[in-house]
């Protein structure tokens, strides 16, 4: 007897449901296979062993990263890393530009670097799209802080020994070392982008920069001299502190306050200029007013009289 053809027709619809079913079974178990992982494939090849870079492999035997009695490790062992939290704070290594074979880390966080006093250089992975401010705080020995040439989040272009993205449309230095030139470019300088960074004694703002972020040059204890840019409105909290050698501030007529601690522990600060013409509001900026500050002819008296610029040493006009 001939099956109706009604019936074929749902028999061949089955089928097709079916397939489609299985088809959307296959693609979905694809896209969450674990084999379709976004880190680059590597070449195997050792990186570090322990008498080219033995505190990195003593850290990777701690981490797991390599086995506890290895005695090298590849490209694929750093590699598997995905992450480092703190792990590298404090650390007695000198030289990292093996951090660039870590392509499987997307983030490097608060203080990740932080107080490894012997670290000299270090190359960021083309992967990391994520660096919290401070990763690099405190690492006075830092002089050559580069990014992978194939990292499409941050760069350190025109060899600025620097960390650099873009952000509000703007470039900004995320962070910097004792060797960093701020280009012409730069908008903004990231919070505690060189905290810490003992040996810098002098710095050059291009005039165009809108914000020097909080902490940004806190214990910079050789920087005698500084010049802030015309753009800049506020000196953040924090953002000069601790800065010992300090002796002579420049502000701006586009200054309108200084901040909370801006200037505190800045011991040998004796010479403010000052050339706006109304005094820029203070908030708990110095912890000392042993300062003689320069103002702009006929305005002695208006600084004299201001509720927060009268406790100075001496206001002298020669602007």
């Amino acid at each position: 007897m001939e099956t109706p053809f009604y019936k074929q027709i749902w028999f061949l619809g089955g089928l097709a449901t079916l397939a489609i079913f299985a088809l959307c079974f296959l693609a979905i178990n694809m896209v969450g296979s674990p084999d379709d992982d976004d880190t680059p494939e590597v070449e195997m090849e050792v990186i570090a062993t322990l008498q080219t870079n033995e505190p990195l492999i003593k850290i990777a035997r701690e981490q797991g990263w390599i086995d506890a009695d290895a005695t090298e490790m590849t490209s694929v062992d750093a590699a598997a890393v995905d992450s480092i939290g703190t792990i590298f704070s404090g650390c007695n290594l000198k030289s990292f530009k093996e951090f660039r074979y870590f392509v499987g880390l997307k983030q490097i966080q608060t203080e990740a670097f932080a107080h490894a006093d012997q670290l000299a250089e270090i190359v960021i992975p083309s992967q990391v799209e994520d660096i919290a401010y401070g990763a690099f705080a405190d690492c006075p020995a830092l002089e050559a802080i580069s990014v992978d040439s194939t990292n499409t989040h941050y760069d350190s272009r025109d060899n600025c020994n620097g960390i650099i993205c873009t952000w509000k449309g703007t470039l900004m230095l995320v962070a910097g070392c004792k060797n960093t030139t701020i280009i012409d470019r730069i908008g903004y300088i990231a919070p505690q982008a060189f905290r810490g960074c003992r040996d810098l004694t002098a710095v050059s703002f291009p005039e165009r920069m809108e914000e020097i972020g909080d902490s940004a040059f806190m214990d910079c204890v050789a920087l005698q001299e500084v010049s802030l840019p015309q753009g800049v409105r506020f000196v953040e909290p924090a953002t000069f502190m601790g800065c010992k050698s300090l002796q002579a501030v420049t502000l701006t007529k586009s200054i309108e306050r200084l901040q909370k601690n801006a200037f505190k522990g800045c011991k040998r600060l004796t010479k403010i200029v000052c050339p706006k013409k109304y005094p820029p509001i203070i908030d708990e900026a110095f912890d000392s007013y042993d300062v003689t500050v320069y103002v702009p002819a006929g305005l002695q008296n208006k600084y004299f009289s201001d509720k927060f610029w009268k406790f100075f040493k001496d206001v002298k006009e020669s602007i």
